[in-house]
């Protein structure tokens, strides 16, 4: 009975000693979005890294769902249908914003890393963008990325129906800086940087 004691004793002290030596150190920060999105248009952006980006690893859609994602100056559509999107390899990067089209209210979740970035090119024109990481604030705050808004930068918020617009003028937002919510994607018209 000894014999079979100090056994287990010699075993357990083995496993612990190679679990103790095995540690790994990580520097990611894992995270979810849950988005509460409408029937029809909604303009989200994706705030989380989830390996390749691809559309079917980053959206968890209802049947029906078309996503809108601007790019090349035109909008590209891809459509869930059958259980599939029309084009699986769709990239939605963290920071770039799109319209998701759904046929009835739903919830989705947005599952990743958190990115360790917090900027977004700005380039001259229609930028279709959302604050790469998942906080709320005003666009301006540090926390939200600070945006680096230049003389005539115009920002369009989706309320629902229509766009809210805050333009960038003499050095300061008016009517005042746009208050961003998790997971809100917007349209920057960017003058040239």
């Amino acid at each position: 009975m000894n014999t079979k004691s100090l056994l287990l004793a010699a075993v357990v002290a083995a496993v612990g000693a190679v679990s103790a030596s095995a540690q790994v150190t990580r520097q990611t920060i894992d995270g979810y979005v849950r988005l509460s999105l409408t029937k029809g248009f909604n303009l989200i952006g994706n705030q989380l890294n989830n390996g390749n980006n691809s559309i079917g690893t980053v959206l968890n859609a209802p049947e029906g769902t078309t996503v809108y994602k601007f790019t090349g100056g035109k909008y590209v559509a891809n459509s869930f249908v059958d259980g599939a999107w029309d084009d699986a390899a769709m990239k939605l990067s963290p920071g770039e914003g799109f319209f998701v089209n759904v046929p009835q209210a739903t919830t989705i979740t947005l599952i990743g890393e958190v990115s360790l970035s917090n900027t977004v090119n700005i380039a001259k024109g229609y930028n279709l963008v959302s604050v790469p990481l998942p906080l709320a604030g005003g666009l301006t705050d540090a926390a939200a990325g600070g945006f680096p808004a230049s003389e005539g930068d115009n920002v369009f918020q989706w309320t629902g129906s229509g766009f809210s617009a805050k333009s960038f003028v003499d050095g300061a937002w008016e009517p005042s800086a746009p208050p961003l919510k998790v997971g809100e994607g917007f349209v920057v018209q960017g003058t040239a940087r």
